[in-house]
């Protein structure tokens, strides 16, 4: 499971040579102010601690297009989390994406997934809903980058979704 096909997609383990282009889409806060726990400003040394403890071949992908980075994936403790550089946004991506990851963990044998966005993400909350994913709570949840709580909305996928099988390489 450390690499998934998909028709448009590879999403591979994420690698040094990938830095750069986390880093610009970590530091444009219309990416980052989504996300809950990355460090904001987004520092080398951030990335750094992230591919060596936290970017678990299996676990966590780069997600790439004709060879060109387009994002992170991750479902660490069940947990489907994601981000996309603003360039690769409104093409699908992340649904196709998400969906091979959410398959090949069910596949293996994982069961429910979780995930949540904050309310206003509404690229994010159509990407989940078009997985299957249902609403189980809605609180606030500090938020990173913002240095603040906000409205949050959690969701689980209890079941496998039928979506195209991804192919493991």
């Amino acid at each position: 499971m450390e690499t998934l096909v998909t028709p448009r997609l590879l999403l591979r383990p994420v690698c040094a040579t990938d830095k750069p282009y986390a880093m610009a889409g970590l530091n444009d806060f219309a990416v980052s102010r989504w996300l809950a726990a990355v460090p904001w400003p987004y520092a080398a040394g951030d990335f750094e601690d992230f591919l060596s403890g936290m970017a678990v071949p299996g676990r966590v992908w780069a997600i790439t297009e004709a060879g060109a980075f387009c994002g992170i994936i991750d479902i660490a403790d069940s947990e489907l989390g994601y981000w996309l550089l603003p360039s690769a946004h409104g093409r699908g991506i992340m649904a196709e994406a998400a969906g091979a990851v959410v398959d090949a963990f069910f596949a293996a044998g994982g069961g429910p997934v979780m995930s949540g966005y904050f309310e206003g993400n509404l690229p994010s909350s159509r990407v989940l809903a078009k997985l299957g994913f249902t609403e189980t709570a809605r609180d606030v949840k500090f938020c990173r980058p913002q240095g603040r709580d906000l409205p949050h909305v959690s969701l689980v996928l209890p079941r496998l979704v039928l979506t195209a099988a991804p192919s493991i390489a």
